[in-house]
């Protein structure tokens, strides 16, 4: 029985309905994968999404330990040897346009995990002596990565982490455990791995001294070819492209999808 290939879009919103960003970059996925599951938070849902493919499942849970707990959950839910990759996508970015060079890249089939962009950046509470990560709001499971995933949770011990009550602890929690903890696990079982921006590369192309290329180059990530917009970026005051509501436009005209209302998906968010 040939196996198949699952994305996990785990995706928080407290309001009934999902955004038209969301719809868009699941149906993207949907080309790319033979299954995809959206994990999301409990909620009525009283909107119908006006664009989202019938084919795509969602699976409501309680809202625990961030992302980490959605893919924790998910990946209960299924038999894991029935696939020969699995994905999980978080809902943190605006996906601009296709995915499709992204699965004809060859570095895909000759990993055991990759992502669209790595990272080496150390968070103060970090307890890794080796900080390098494939980022893990796109992060990609092959076959022999899949088979160490069940002794990963069973490592971070998923119930500590939902039993975590102050928000600031579980945070650097699902960061050092999650975020970080399961590329240094699998790179530990000598698993290897690939992104498609290499960002250390990118800091010396542009004589960057941030450490977070999605926050400090995202235009300059554009330009590369990375389809994805960091939310954060245009929503939070502490980025420079808040407010700036014609240099988000400006963005998405310039590297956006023309088949996709990209203007309305940024409506939604701003």
């Amino acid at each position: 029985m040939e196996k198949k290939r699952l994305c996990f879009f785990l995706h928080y919103y407290p309001e009934g309905y999902f955004p038209l960003y969301v719809q868009y970059y699941l149906n993207e996925l949907y080309q790319h994968f033979d299954e995809v599951r959206m994990i999301t938070n409990n909620r009525i849902i009283d909107k119908q999404p006006a664009v989202l493919n019938q084919n795509v499942q969602i699976q409501f849970v309680e809202n625990e330990g961030y992302d980490f707990g959605k893919f924790h959950k998910g990946f209960l839910d299924i038999n894991p040897e029935e696939y020969s990759q699995i994905a999980c996508v978080n809902d943190s970015n605006l996906l601009l346009n296709r995915l499709d060079f992204l699965f004809e890249w060859d570095k895909i089939k000759d990993v055991d995990f990759w992502g669209l962009v790595d990272s080496h950046e150390a968070p103060w509470f970090s307890k890794h002596t080796n900080n390098y990560h494939i980022q893990s709001h796109f992060i990609v499971f092959n076959a022999r990565a899949i088979a160490l995933l069940s002794e990963f949770f069973e490592q971070v011990q998923p119930e500590k982490i939902f039993q975590e009550k102050d928000p600031k602890e579980l945070r650097r929690k699902v960061i050092n455990d999650w975020e970080l903890g399961v590329s240094q696990f699998l790179m530990d079982k000598k698993m290897t791995s690939a992104s498609f921006i290499n960002s250390r590369q990118l800091l010396q192309k542009h004589k960057s001294k941030g450490k977070n290329v999605t926050h400090v180059l995202y235009e300059e990530l554009l330009a590369e070819g990375y389809p994805l917009l960091k939310k954060k970026v245009v929503l939070d005051k502490s980025w420079k492209l808040f407010n700036k509501r014609p240099k988000a436009q400006k963005l998405i005209e310039k590297y956006g999808c023309s088949e996709w209302d990209l203007e309305e998906a940024l409506n939604e968010i701003l």
